[in-house]
């Protein structure tokens, strides 16, 4: 019997130890998030397709104007998008057609375009960042790393459901990432090739950006079949 006690303690004692050892290491085990087998994927252009038309508002910095982005039907390997701009200050309307690049980087813009073509870029299609290969639509799926100064960050769906848009309702995913005390928010579509809606602040805590979705005709695009 105390030959029992004796191994009883020594047994206790290496469990002990071990479990000592490895607690560091499993300490900064992270869960493993599983997305689900039936979650949809997202990618920049996705739907583009179906040749829907997208007409937003943005404001940026202190520049606001309206943007209609029509994909046009594939034509010798490419497609096209014709893009109309209207700003806010009583401009003329400026229209172009620019071949869509495989990161959606347009080329050849006319010099009267092109302030706003920066814009563009900065906003709607800043998307072209983190989501150029499909990215899952689902809750929590992470979507990149964000660094901003010394901050670090991740894009990441935190909801989704149906929600009311300058265009109607539709079924959203909600990306966000916090900086400072703001929360920044974009709204994802599946089966449109944009975002619909954005609300972006930089570190200071100044509204950077914002634009969002208020007309759109996608006849063929599937949820919004009439």
């Amino acid at each position: 019997m105390p030959n029992i006690r004796i191994i009883a303690i020594f047994a206790v004692i290496i469990i002990a130890a071990v479990a000592g050892l490895a607690w560091p290491f499993l300490a900064n085990v992270k869960p493993v998030y599983l997305l689900p087998v039936q979650a949809s994927q997202w990618h920049i252009g996705k739907g583009s397709e179906y040749h829907p038309e997208m007409l937003y508002q943005i404001s940026f910095n202190k520049t606001k104007f309206s943007t209609d982005l029509k994909f046009l039907p594939i034509q010798v390997g490419n497609q096209q998008l014709l893009v109309k701009i209207n700003p806010t200050d009583g401009g003329g309307e400026m229209n172009q057609t620019v071949k869509i690049g495989l990161v959606y980087d347009f080329k050849d813009v006319s010099s009267d375009a092109k302030p706003y073509f920066d814009v563009l870029d900065q906003t709607i299609f800043s998307m072209r960042d983190y989501a150029t290969e499909d990215k899952f639509l689902a809750k929590d799926a992470e979507w990149g790393d964000l660094y901003i100064g010394a901050n670090h960050e991740k894009l990441k769906v935190n909801d989704s459901g149906k929600t009311s848009f300058g265009f109607g309702s539709a079924n959203a995913f909600l990306l966000s990432y916090r900086i400072g005390a703001n929360m920044n928010k974009i709204w994802i579509v599946d089966n449109l090739p944009l975002p619909v809606k954005a609300e972006i602040y930089d570190p200071d805590g100044n509204l950077q950006y914002t634009y969002e979705l208020v007309s759109l005709k996608a006849p063929s695009t599937p949820g919004f079949t009439p």
